[in-house]
């Protein structure tokens, strides 16, 4: 335990970019070897996934260096909920810091999915007629924002140590890349883990392109939320389909990168879901 706190206190980002490469690769290697798209529409929609990231970095890093001065001051000053309940131990601040970034981060993706003007934004990830780990990158840059606001308001009202938030994006991502790759997990693999993790299963489903399954298992980490209010759903491969029935063209000919951006800006592409 004493390793991993002093690898994240240290932030080792070097380390952990590469780690996100090799998970990145190996979640690509996977999805050629089993995938039926041809090579070259596989990276020229890797391409358009991965413009969003160079826009979502600038947001993140900017955010960044506010966000950890902010959680050292805390550290600092004992602010936070962790400190009013005196919990102290690496453990006890781990363990609860899991379950409470976990369950903000449920009710982000949920109201996401309910406030229609959140929805125009998050809108632009769903819109991905073809589900593969580049689609973990497609993130307009506003949604960038507003997801790195809503994770410092909840980091800053829990004032946990700062290793533990290092800890707890560095598996965030990781997991992301995983839940968005183009293959599954036995139906009975699936089914076990699924009782506490989210699953690629499970993800794909959340990304089928009509409600109620668009509109169900929200989860981040963990599949318990969506248990607990009954957001779960399952739905077998052979039903699945990528995209958004509100964009049926993209499945045809998805949006540029640079269309894909303007998209939220423009009210008549949502009359048809929020009038």
């Amino acid at each position: 335990m004493d390793n991993i706190i002093q690898f994240f206190y240290n932030d080792n980002q070097t380390i952990q970019f590469s780690i996100f490469i090799a998970v990145f690769i190996a979640c690509w290697v996977i999805e050629f070897v089993l995938s039926e798209n041809k090579f070259e529409t596989k990276n020229k929609h890797a391409l358009n996934n991965f413009l969003f990231s160079l826009l979502g970095a600038v947001v993140q890093i900017l955010i960044g260096l506010f966000f950890f001065k902010l959680i050292i001051f805390e550290n600092s000053e004992g602010i936070g909920l962790l400190s009013f309940f005196n919990i102290k131990s690496s453990i006890g601040q781990l363990i609860f810091s899991l379950i409470f970034l976990d369950f903000t981060y449920w009710v982000y993706h949920f109201l996401m999915h309910k406030i229609p003007f959140l929805w125009r934004f998050h809108a632009v990830h769903h819109s991905d007629a073809y589900l593969d780990v580049s689609t973990a990158l497609r993130e307009h840059p506003l949604e960038t924002f507003i997801r790195m606001s809503h994770y410092i308001l909840a980091v800053a009202f829990l004032g946990p140590y700062i290793w533990i938030i290092s800890l707890h994006q560095f598996i965030q991502i990781v997991s992301k890349l995983i839940i968005h790759g183009d293959f599954r997990l036995s139906q009975k693999v699936d089914r076990i883990l699924s009782y506490l993790l989210l699953t690629p299963n499970m993800h794909q489903v959340h990304h089928h392109y009509i409600r109620p399954y668009t509109d169900s298992n929200y989860g981040d980490l963990f599949s318990i939320w969506d248990r607990i209010f009954r957001t779960f759903y399952t739905l077998p491969k052979n039903e699945l389909i990528f995209g958004l029935d509100q964009f049926p063209e993209d499945i045809e000919k998805p949006d540029s990168w640079l269309k894909l951006l303007k998209r939220p800006f423009n009210s008549k592409n949502y009359k048809k879901v929020y009038k």
